[in-house]
């Protein structure tokens, strides 16, 4: 690997010679940690050059640095930091290589922003919404990059960005969600983000100010929860029934506070897959309307829904521009990339792309661009299709190996949208968090239902995805969580 140019500062005013000036400052680099054992140094033509001496300066001091120990010169190599410098480096001149950020032990339930314990090559990572990564078109995500920096470099590796997103991306999106989705979007009411966490931010920014009182679903999405919570949002939790968003609770909290923003998801709920009907849609809207609220909803099944009597978003029911509607390409593509997506109406969506305008100019042309080709291609359609094929035998045949290992255990339904199974656990006294963490020791890491309570409350519940592994891994993973329950069992 090429080595970065060394950067070394001289006097040139000083009685004291350059060469032993670059003497030292190496020496010390090496004591300090700034530069390592078996690390290799520039020749001396390019170290001259960088540092504007003459060569015979850089020669002298490379000779001088290899008599003193601080370095190895190897024929037709070049130069090299020793393994055993004359001087052992400071303890606590230099920075620490450690990776204060690693999740590999997982972040517990109460710190904010949870994250699940990392398994190995071993372990299966059956995490709610997580797609097949294997599945990704890469080959033509590849081919079809190549093509946006080759044809239109000129047009997407400047600014001259539009905050919406890129135009044709916004209009593929929008015909997308015509036939998919019902919901008649026009491009101009819609803004592309950078996934859901991106798209929270821009709604704490647009659609209600610290302090202001904002409605989220009981059980609901966690991390929807902390990041308005984060914003300073004043947080009311509103319960869930077999409809979802129950309507009675919403009415009482309207009736005693100035609601600013409601937050749900009906289509279906998150994720307890309850599914609101005619009625209760209704109400909702009527209730929201009335109280001067906007309704945020979040589509976290898009792509992945009934073919055959689809249950459609609420926004595709709104006629009052009372619904703000956000989904993500995310289990379609690869979570990696982070393209997001809202709709509303024209007030709205100027006052979000406004936002993104200070937060992520000048986004991302080049993704977007690329992601556009794959919809120009046909592509999108035809790899959403196969995997859709995959993850419907999947949802399939893991209800099947939970029905048959754990079935004693726990009540599943096959929700047939979605990438995330919300399993209601039956049986008496058990402590689903101490389940949990038996099976993160096998290797099977999952989520607990108290993880989607509002105050963390115990729930006899679990939620967990199927999407990433085929069967025999599911087969494998779903005998695991047996063997931890029967531990649990025999243990009692």
């Amino acid at each position: 690997m090429a080595s970065w140019p060394l950067l070394i500062e001289l006097d040139r005013d000083s009685a004291e010679a350059l060469y032993l000036q670059i003497v030292r400052a190496v020496g010390e680099g090496i004591r300090k940690g700034r530069l390592k054992a078996g690390d290799p140094l520039p020749g001396t033509r390019a170290l001259a050059e960088s540092l504007s001496v003459n060569r015979t300066t850089t020669i002298a001091a490379y000779r001088e640095l290899e008599a003193e120990g601080w370095i190895v010169s190897r024929p037709d190599r070049g130069s090299f930091v020793t393994d055993t410098p004359p001087l052992p480096a400071t303890e606590d001149a230099s920075i620490a290589v450690v990776d204060s950020g690693s999740w590999t032990s997982g972040a517990p339930m109460t710190e904010p922003f949870f994250q699940p314990q990392s398994v190995g090559y071993e372990g299966f990572r059956l995490i709610p919404d997580l797609p097949d990564v294997r599945l990704a078109p890469t080959t033509a995500f590849h081919r079809a990059g190549g093509r946006v920096l080759n044809r239109q470099r000129q047009r997407f590796l400047q600014p001259g960005w539009d905050p919406r997103g890129l135009l044709d991306l916004r209009a593929s999106l929008c015909q997308m969600l015509r036939d998919m989705r019902g919901m008649a979007v026009d491009p101009g009411n819609m803004v592309l983000t950078r996934g859901l966490m991106s798209t929270l931010n821009l709604v704490s920014r647009a659609l209600f100010s610290p302090g202001d009182a904002v409605a989220v679903e009981n059980p609901g999405h966690f991390r929807v929860a902390e990041a308005f919570r984060a914003a300073g949002a004043r947080l009311f939790p509103v319960g869930i029934d077999d409809q979802g968003l129950r309507a009675d609770e919403l009415e009482a909290l309207l009736e005693r506070e100035s609601v600013k923003l409601i937050y749900l998801t009906a289509s279906p709920q998150y994720p307890t897959h309850a599914a609101m009907g005619p009625e209760r849609r209704r109400r909702v809207l009527e209730l929201a309307e009335a109280a001067g609220a906007r309704i945020l909803e979040g589509d976290f099944a898009f792509g992945f829904h009934r073919e055959k009597e689809p249950l459609l978003p609420l926004a595709s029911q709104d006629t009052k521009g009372t619904v703000v509607y956000f989904s993500a390409l995310d289990q379609i593509l690869a979570p990696g990339l982070q393209v997001g997506f809202m709709a509303g109406v024209a007030p709205i969506v100027k006052a979000l792309a406004m936002q993104r305008q200070l937060i992520d100019w000048p986004g991302n042309p080049v993704l977007e661009a690329t992601i556009e080709e794959l919809f120009r291609d046909d592509e999108m359609r035809r790899h959403l299709g196969r995997i859709r094929r995959v993850t419907d035998e999947r949802r399939e045949t893991m209800v099947d190996r939970l029905q048959l290992h754990l079935g004693d255990a726990l009540e599943v339904e096959n929700p047939k949208q979605g990438l995330a199974l919300w399993a209601r656990v039956t049986l008496p006294g058990l402590v689903v968090e101490d389940w949990v963490q038996r099976c993160a020791a096998k290797g099977v890491v999952f989520f607990p239902g108290r993880l989607y309570d509002f105050n963390r409350r115990a729930v006899s519940a679990i939620c967990l995805g199927f999407a990433a592994h085929g069967v025999d891994d599911q087969n494998e993973a779903c005998e695991r969580m047996a063997l931890a329950l029967r531990e649990m069992r025999g243990k009692a």
